[in-house]
């Protein structure tokens, strides 16, 4: 799966694109400077790690790429908002707990 380009595919950019725009249009609780954060990690985690997730899902490169993509970009978002509000994070934590 070791993709010949050092700037990837067009099917990974294609991918990675398609899922930040779903997660832009269906989100709007951070500043444009937070959103614009929240890309760049979720850019560079499926740049780093969308071969990993694709050889352990067995599921095509571009699929992992807008999967790494969608969990990084939420888990910053989350981490941002967490920063501004942390009683955010304790009623999402306590939602988790729940049996």
């Amino acid at each position: 799966m070791q993709d010949p380009s050092p700037f990837r595919s067009l099917d990974f950019w294609i991918a990675v694109g398609a899922a930040l725009i779903v997660k832009i249009r269906t989100t709007r609780q951070l500043s444009p400077a937070k959103v614009v954060a929240t890309l760049v990690v979720a850019v560079a985690a499926a740049w780093v790690g969308a071969e990993y997730a694709a050889q352990v899902l067995g599921v095509p490169l571009p699929i992992a790429a807008a999967i790494v993509t969608l969990t990084a970009e939420g888990a910053m978002r989350w981490l941002l908002i967490g920063v501004n509000d942390p009683k955010q994070i304790i009623e999402l934590w306590r939602l988790w707990r729940k049996p």
